[in-house]
């Protein structure tokens, strides 16, 4: 079953948008602390699978201490086609919100030790051999440890990269660990 592109589009412009109302919304630190606010896409990719997510998080970037703030995601995944066709499956999608909290340590000026753990929510689509469409929701849990890079503070790039790992109650791929590479804009 497909779902139309017309929702992954809607939820793509949607975290695009609601970071900036958001920070219209946030009042300036009259002690002068910076705010990051990022909007990123996420490339995941493992043995068994290759997923984007898009995220919007917001935190102090100028503190010492060790922050967490909370992360909306959006995102698609895919399974590689050899292991749909060794569980006779024809055809895979899965869509989830997620919700989670990552960490940030930061190392250096503009140089972050991302810990990350989330929850999601979803629905998983599959389409058997034998021509059956079975749609499931979908639930499951993500950790992530990596380092985030934010270069320019205002209106800048930020670029990441982290290990992954990945528990959900799919019928395809239950468990997994992977890599992730990230992009984005702080503003």
């Amino acid at each position: 079953m497909k779902h139309p592109k017309s929702i992954s589009i809607f939820l793509i412009i949607l975290f695009i948008i609601a970071p900036i109302l958001v920070k219209a919304q946030t009042p300036l630190d009259s002690a002068g602390t910076e705010k990051i606010h990022m909007v990123t896409y996420t490339k995941n990719f493992s043995k068994r699978y290759q997923g984007w997510s898009i995220q919007y998080r917001e935190f102090n970037g100028s503190t010492d201490e060790f922050v967490i703030p909370i992360t909306l995601s959006f995102g698609s995944t895919r399974i590689n086609q050899t292991l749909l066709e060794k569980k006779d499956i024809t055809s895979l999608d899965t869509y989830s919100l997620g919700l989670g909290f990552d960490g940030y340590e930061r190392l250096g000026k503009g140089t972050y030790l991302n810990l990350g753990l989330g929850a999601m929510a979803g629905l998983e689509s599959i389409e058997t051999t034998k021509q059956q469409n079975i749609n499931r929701f979908l639930i499951g849990g993500t950790s992530k440890i990596g380092l985030l890079f934010v270069p320019f503070q205002e209106l800048g790039l930020v670029f990441g990269a982290n290990a992954l790992g990945r528990l959900s109650n799919s019928r395809v791929v239950r468990y997994d660990l992977g890599m992730s590479l990230e992009v984005g804009i702080n503003f």
